[in-house]
């Protein structure tokens, strides 16, 4: 196989360090605004990682240890807490651009072509662009799809028992990421199964591979157990058994499921396709009987059982573009692999092009709210549909309002108890409140209604309701009332505070803190 030259490696690593450079300019643009704070999954997983786990309810733990070791190298701030993440991208690019170079073949210089291509198309992309500015799940478990596709693509050339237990490493490490990774099984059963080279050992690198799947996964598997299965079912819950959605026939939803996949990807390699129409129509070429090459192949098997379980549920119930990101890797080495060939001089020309586009428009939206504030002075906000922080904005300067009151009531009450009125609230107040010292607790509606979220899980509340009772309450909730069932249990709440803040253009963010107690068996506060 053909090793990447140092020196193409060195520059590759200098246009990934630009990459992360600019993705960090534009992110530090972004928190010009200081009512931007972090998504309410980044809060969640900022939260987790409090306190690591070998699992969460909705989620395995890297995501968790991940932020754990960016904060403790960067700090609380919403930029340490997203930093590992971001890095993460330009990893994956690196990684891309390895594969393709030896996909590629003994060509240097076509080599050469697919590994930067590969590297422009991956940090180009909506994906490392939009989701790049965020912590997510999508961070590692593409960087560990991407290195288990180059073992894969190395035992379809040449089967070693190292390369079994780098697939293995990669597979673990990935499905303790996020269990999508579960999917590219099936990528490595159809290439071992139809791979050119005889196996040299049929059974030990399978074993081997299993072997390292099953030391990574024991502890998660065991953490599961423990809870009941918690991530198992809610994985379970929004793929396999989620409910028929009531909007649009199942083909409205595969469309929109198609276009958000054609967003992910790229919008603007539909010039590229027209540039490729134009040119086939002005110099036809003489039809052949098109043939897969052994790469084709080994780039379906890594993208098609992807996609297909992601338009299957599209059309069952609707489904979410970035659940089917890993499809991309695939895509992303063809069309790098397609540019990197002779005699496609324009081609390339376009791509570049189409290159420089996605960067400008890329870079430019998220700083739309940055970009209004400047014109229009600081209340000023872009229009909704271009507005990525709307969910983000408002949360850390209300929390920040409410503070001092909660502040006063723990140092009444060293006993009170701290509760949200939902995943929401209390994944943005452990953020915002993180110097308060008052535990979170997620509200138990019964003792037999079976846990919507981590909160629920493991910090539900009340425990023993005749003994919580004698503690007061501090209730953080949207809105200008309680829920209803909880008022039917609660003696009747005190407003110690409210606070709005815009957050989008007609749309505004409103807490209010409650203090109050439980009702005690017989109805009396004691």
């Amino acid at each position: 196989m053909n090793a990447m030259p140092r020196a193409l490696w060195s520059r590759l690593l200098a246009l990934v360090g630009a990459a992360l450079l600019l993705r960090l300019a534009v992110l530090h643009g972004v928190l010009l605004d200081p009512a931007v704070g972090l998504q309410v999954d980044e809060a969640q997983y900022w939260g987790w990682s409090r306190d690591l786990q070998w699992g969460y309810y909705s989620k395995p733990p890297v995501i968790a240890a991940l932020i754990a070791a960016s904060t403790a190298l960067f700090g609380d701030a919403v930029m340490g807490v997203k930093a590992l993440s971001m890095a993460l991208h330009g990893a994956t690019a690196l990684a891309l651009a390895s594969l393709a170079h030896t996909m590629a073949g003994d060509r240097p210089a076509r080599a050469a072509r697919a590994a930067w291509w590969a590297a422009l198309i991956a940090l180009s992309n909506p994906v490392a662009s939009l989701l790049g500015l965020a912590a997510t799940t999508d961070a590692p478990l593409l960087l560990c799809w991407t290195l288990a596709a180059a073992a894969l693509w190395r035992l379809q050339q040449q089967d070693r028992l190292r390369d079994w237990a780098w697939l293995g490493l990669w597979l673990g490490l990935g499905l303790l990421s996020k269990y999508t990774m579960a999917v590219l099984l099936v990528a490595v059963v159809g290439v071992v199964g139809t791979r050119p080279v005889a196996a040299r050992h049929p059974l030990g690198g399978p074993a081997l591979m299993l072997a390292v799947l099953a030391l990574l996964l024991a502890p998660h598997l065991a953490w599961n157990a423990a809870w009941g299965w918690p991530t198992w079912r809610h994985t379970a819950d929004i793929t396999l058994q989620a409910p028929r959605s009531a909007n649009g026939s199942g083909w409205a939803r595969l469309g929109e499921w198609v276009g958000g996949q054609w967003l992910l990807f790229g919008p603007l390699w539909a010039l590229l396709v027209l540039q490729r129409r134009v040119a086939a129509r002005a110099w036809p070429a003489p039809r052949a009987v098109p043939t897969l090459t052994p790469a084709q192949r080994f780039l379906l098997w890594l993208a098609l059982p992807l996609l297909l379980i992601g338009a299957l549920q599209a059309v069952r119930a609707g489904a979410q573009i970035n659940w089917t990101a890993p499809a991309g890797q695939a895509l992303t080495l063809a069309l790098a692999l397609w540019l990197s060939a002779p005699r496609r001089r324009l081609a390339r020309q376009t791509a570049a092009v189409v290159v420089a586009l996605h960067l400008l428009v890329l870079t430019a939206l998220p700083l739309a709210g940055t970009l209004a504030r400047a014109l229009g002075g600081p209340q000023a906000m872009p229009p909704r549909a271009l507005d990525l922080w709307a969910r983000m904005r408002g949360w850390n300067s209300a929390f920040a309002t409410l503070e001092a009151a909660a502040r006063a009531q723990r140092d009444a009450d060293p006993h009170t108890r701290l509760l949200g009125t939902s995943r929401t609230v209390i994944a943005h107040g452990q953020y915002a409140w993180r110097g308060l010292g008052l535990p979170w607790h997620a509200w138990q509606p019964g003792p037999t209604r079976r846990a919507t979220d981590h909160y629920q899980l493991t910090a539900a509340w009340p425990v023993d309701p005749a003994a919580d009772a004698a503690r007061p309450l501090l209730i953080v909730g949207e809105g200008d009332a309680l829920p209803a069932d909880w008022l039917e249990r609660l003696e009747p709440p005190v407003r110690l505070g409210e606070c709005r803040q815009p957050q989008a253009r007609g749309q505004a963010l409103h807490l209010v803190l409650w203090r109050t107690r439980l009702r005690t068996p017989g109805g009396h506060t004691p």
